[in-house]
């Protein structure tokens, strides 16, 4: 999988956000977990999920805070800890991307299946047999899996302009690679999502309809089959 320039995605996406507001800023320091930047940082953390019916963990994060301020690009991979070519991918952007060179805010979470990734195990987190990629928006009542969902939903979904989900072929799949495009039935959203994709630049996209859209335009949808809840969201796999 290519590395995706996230920098370039957020000053195209909103140009405007570019030249900074007079007065004073609105953010500046940008917490998500332990992670707190201040403007011009990059700054590293976890997202602590703690013990509830069963045991919790801790999902590493990154936070660079742009020099300065722009939309708030969201960055996630590694719902299955075995589909590493995107895992990977946000290792290696987590490093090239430079607070001082991008307007705006970058949340990264390389690897949200820690346990799948570390027992290789794959599909499902192997701590409560559930995909990391179907319960959102979560509950802190619930397993591991639905504890985590809900602790990403609140720290890294909610605090989004724009969330991009990252996949890759699994253990037993050997994939091309391919950005998913769902319509919404919000005009604005599905525009813009459908530019982040495009500009993603994969040969193949797949275009599906969320199920909300039949009814209604939904407030905030995360567009792919993996979450319910969010701002501008799309998803993306590749093979190893």
């Amino acid at each position: 999988m290519r590395t995706l320039p996230a920098f370039a995605l957020l000053l195209l996406l909103q140009p405007e956000a570019v030249a900074q507001a007079p007065g004073p800023d609105p953010h500046p320091t940008f917490t998500v977990g332990t992670a707190t930047a201040r403007r011009g940082e990059k700054a590293f953390g976890e997202i602590v999920v703690p013990p509830g019916v069963d045991s919790g963990y801790s999902i590493a994060v990154a936070v660079i805070h742009g020099a300065r301020p722009g939309p708030v690009l969201a960055l996630v991979s590694g719902a299955h800890g075995t589909e590493y070519a995107s895992i990977i991918a946000l290792e290696k952007l987590i490093g090239q991307l430079d607070p001082a060179t991008i307007a705006g805010t970058v949340i990264v979470v390389p690897l949200v299946n820690v346990a799948s990734f570390e027992q290789k195990v794959p599909h499902v987190n192997p701590g409560d047999r559930k995909s990391m990629n179907r319960f959102y928006p979560g509950s802190m009542s619930g397993t591991v899996t639905e504890r985590a969902s809900y602790l990403i939903t609140k720290q890294v979904v909610e605090q989004s302009d724009h969330l991009i989900d990252l996949h890759g072929g699994d253990l037993d799949e050997n994939l091309r690679p391919y950005s998913y495009w769902t319509v919404t039935g919000d005009a604005k959203q599905d525009s813009v999502s459908k530019a982040m994709v495009l500009a993603f630049g994969l040969d193949h996209r797949t275009r599906r309809r969320h199920a909300a859209s039949r009814r209604s335009p939904p407030k905030r949808v995360m567009p792919a089959p993996s979450c319910r809840r969010t701002s501008t969201r799309w998803s993306t796999a590749a093979s190893t």
